[in-house]
């Protein structure tokens, strides 16, 4: 199957690139939400959602493409696990420290949503209230190549036993990481029938985040405390990255106006008290990852906003104290209107060479989403 060539990229140390990766209509009306794995050779490879209509869209597949020289080029897009089902977003995949072993986390969710054929769009979006998720592991034995099949992990040991009326669990993977001491740590976050009402539909929705913990590889897991906030829809899509052994910070995406933050100092068991961090943010997915240098990069969209809009500028910003102070917030991309950057995925090559795929969204009929990919260094970061 030949869904598109992509075109050569190409990087100049201490500058910032950015490139069109795959266009909406090719393949798919919409290309978004990348996620990236490094392999142990240092291979590298992109997996992102493919749908027409709507990200809640039935018609969902996962694509891949891998790149064998750092980012430059890359092989023509294919179907990524084709024997299940395409997650709600892309899994978070984690190569662990022994190098073979690699674990992916992942949501599957089966909306049921309006769709206007003739104007390409949906007409009726999905009930969260009403929409069944199954958050699920695979295991994989070769480095991440192949994965042995899906095991749920049960909604109780995310909830604690709570379950919603009617579908009993909605939820989503917000990141994974492994601890220097071998722990696994996934963020996570779910529909709390606690502090949330169905009856108001959109406006009922509240979000608890909790970590799943696992010390013995994913075997089995266990639920640390709740993450919680009191602004509108709650916490949702949490970032982790251990600052030092055992103590983690987290930022998570909310309608407060703000990033807001957390931080464990126990390994992951219990979080602080949930506050704004220093970063003003709309209700958009931030994504954060620890670098080769220590320090900690975040890319989100620099505007406070207490709704999903704007998700422009995108941009940068490093910390080298945890999180207690940023670097001036470098502009990536820039867009107008009700158009998006966002939904983005980001990883450090073994080279210093950063990697970052975008969804851009353009809402003009036919909507489309694109996949675009920025490359850049810490040099420039810091600039």
């Amino acid at each position: 199957m030949k869904i598109a060539e992509i075109a050569p990229l190409s990087y100049k140390a201490g500058e910032m690139e950015y490139f069109q990766f795959i266009r909406g209509g090719v393949g798919a009306d919409y290309h978004q939400g990348p996620s990236f794995y490094l392999f142990a050779d240092g291979m590298v490879r992109v997996i992102w959602t493919a749908y027409d209509f709507d990200e809640c869209s039935p018609n969902r597949i996962s694509l891949y493409s891998d790149s064998l020289d750092g980012g430059i080029t890359w092989t023509s897009p294919q179907v990524y696990l084709a024997d299940f089902s395409a997650p709600s977003h892309p899994s978070s995949i984690l190569l662990l420290h022994d190098h073979r072993t690699a674990l992916m986390v992942g949501n599957i969710a089966r909306h049921v949503i309006a769709v206007d054929p003739k104007k390409r769009v949906c007409s009726a979006g999905s009930n969260y209230f009403k929409t069944r998720t199954h958050i699920f592991i695979r295991h994989s034995f070769d480095g991440g190549y192949s994965f042995d099949l899906p095991k749920e992990i049960p909604y109780q040991t995310i909830t604690g036993g709570k379950k919603l009326p009617e579908c009993d669990f909605y939820g989503g993977v917000g990141s994974a990481i492994q601890l220097q001491s071998g722990r696994i740590v996934v963020g996570l976050y779910f529909l709390d029938p606690a502090i949330s009402d169905g009856s108001e539909g959109w406006k009922g929705q509240h979000y608890t985040g909790v970590c799943l913990l696992s010390d013995d590889k994913g075997k089995s897991w266990k639920k640390s405390s709740e993450i919680t906030v009191d602004t509108e829809r709650g916490v949702m899509e949490p970032q982790i990255v251990e600052v030092a052994p055992d103590r983690l910070f987290s930022l998570f995406r909310t309608r407060g106006g703000f990033l807001y933050q957390t931080r464990s100092d126990d390994g992951g068991v219990t979080w602080s008290k949930s506050e704004p961090s220093l970063l003003p943010a709309p209700e958009s997915l931030a994504r954060m990852i620890k670098l080769q240098s220590g320090r900690v990069l975040v890319v989100w969209n620099n505007v406070s906003s207490t709704t999903q809009k704007p998700r422009y500028p995108l941009v940068a910003a490093v910390s080298h104290n945890c999180g207690e102070s940023w670097s001036e917030a470098k502009i990536i991309a820039q867009e107008t209107g009700t158009n998006q950057l966002s939904n983005h995925g980001i990883v450090q090559l073994e080279d210093g060479k950063i990697l970052l795929g975008i969804s851009h969204y353009r809402h003009v009929r036919p909507m489309t989403s694109d996949l675009d990919m920025a490359i850049f260094d810490e040099e420039w970061l810091l600039k």
